[in-house]
């Protein structure tokens, strides 16, 4: 499989990798003129291109064909209240190679998040990296932090899943067919009044195993078992 790189539009004609990835391509892969590369710009809009020219601020690629992905279905969101640190963009990256559509970041009353733009960059540049290494094709989407009530409103409409230590192992009221959008609360778990909420919802509850976990362990967990189940 060729190195990916990622452009933010593709298109027929001359492409220029931007400073970063061209300095991966010119001074970590060493690569050069004639070098064949795989191209994505994550809005499943795929190409092979041939590299014209090569410097460590600029490479050009000559692309003539682009190629469309179907968007997978069905498609899965995350709504979780991010964990501290290193963990929240550890379970970016892995909710990207699992093929979550969306991750939401919720405000709940015993969660806090980082609402800076700079911190939803640096999480949408771990989302480029993992699709480059998954192969990946369209980029997951990261909202801005939002309220549960406000999430819940707007999302009344979707089947809702509640990560709960009652619900159930078996998902088998979970629609393959539907939009889901799993919710996971912080350590402290969702407060009463914000449990009160999900059961005029009759939110789909489901738990997984017999033993606590951390919310980036349980939010990966949750992808994965509604992802691929049968």
């Amino acid at each position: 499989m060729s190195e990916r790189f990622f452009v933010e539009q593709l298109e027929v004609g001359e492409i220029r990798l931007d400073k970063g990835e061209s300095q991966h391509f010119a001074t970590v892969m060493r690569g050069t003129v004639g070098s064949t590369v795989q191209l994505f710009d994550g809005t499943g809009r795929e190409a092979f291109g041939n590299v014209t020219d090569v410097s460590k601020k600029s490479v050009r690629i000559l692309v003539e064909s682009v190629q469309l992905t179907e968007q997978p279905e069905p498609r899965l969101t995350l709504a979780v209240a991010p964990p501290k640190g290193d963990r929240f963009r550890w379970l970016i990256e892995k909710a990207t190679e699992l093929g979550v559509a969306r991750v939401i970041p919720l405000i709940t009353e015993r969660s806090v998040v980082d609402p800076r733009d700079s911190k939803l960059e640096r999480l949408r540049q771990n989302v480029i990296a993992a699709c480059k290494q998954s192969g990946r094709s369209r980029l997951m989407v990261i909202d801005r932090p939002i309220a549960l009530p406000k999430l819940l409103k707007q999302a009344s409409e979707e089947q809702i899943v509640l990560l709960d230590p009652h619900g159930s192992t078996d998902p088998v009221g979970i629609k393959e067919t539907s939009t889901t959008t799993a919710f996971i609360g912080p350590e402290g778990g969702f407060s009463d009044e914000e449990l009160k909420l999900f059961e005029e919802l009759e939110a789909t509850k489901i738990r997984l195993g017999s033993h606590i976990l951390r919310t980036e362990t349980a939010a990966i967990a949750a992808a994965a078992r509604l992802a691929f189940r049968e």
